[in-house]
């Protein structure tokens, strides 16, 4: 299958998932995350505000913040296709942006430099290398990053695919299995 055809298979088994296994599944992909030496490391810390259809972040940005740790959201500028990270103060300071993406609003600090960015995705292989949603923002933004990089996945987001040349891999792969 090529990555359009994965994509569209992997985002509706995602779309399927009963809610309340959902709901474990995102608290356990929480907890491990914050187990995770590199989370307690990084003061600097890279997140999506994420779809319903992907784990929760929600809870993640909010228990950050009470970490007393700085979390920057994606700050997408659509005609030059660049990403950078915004920084966010609240969970009340969201807006949508043209795309209906969940965005922060106000004047806040614009960075590339984190610590840690918890990556999303739609598939993944167990080496780390991911599709995301098409757009190649991430790849892109994580070519040039040096920070510690982390997937959350459900363990029906694994599979199979030809990598290519612009495909930047996570470092760490936090699999939860349904």
């Amino acid at each position: 299958m090529n990555k359009k055809s994965i994509r569209k298979d992997i985002i509706s088994k995602m779309k399927d998932f009963n809610s309340s296994k959902k709901e474990d599944a995102d608290n356990w992909l929480k907890e491990q995350l914050l187990d995770n030496e590199w989370y307690k490391k990084a003061q600097r810390i890279g997140m999506v505000l994420s779809m319903p259809h992907e784990v929760d972040t929600y809870k993640i940005i909010q228990t950050a913040l009470n970490d007393n740790k700085k979390v920057f959201v994606p700050n997408t500028n659509y005609k030059t296709r660049e990403m950078n990270f915004k920084e966010i103060i609240d969970l009340d300071s969201i807006v949508e942006d043209e795309k209906g993406i969940n965005s922060v609003k106000g004047d806040t600090e614009i960075t590339d430099e984190l610590d840690l960015i918890v990556v999303p995705g739609v598939a993944f292989r167990n080496d780390g290398y991911r599709i995301g949603y098409g757009g190649g923002y991430f790849d892109r933004f994580l070519s040039k990053s040096n920070a510690n990089t982390i997937s959350l996945i459900y363990d029906f987001q694994l599979t199979d695919f030809e990598i290519e040349n612009h495909d930047q891999p996570v470092s760490e792969v936090i699999i939860y299995k349904t």
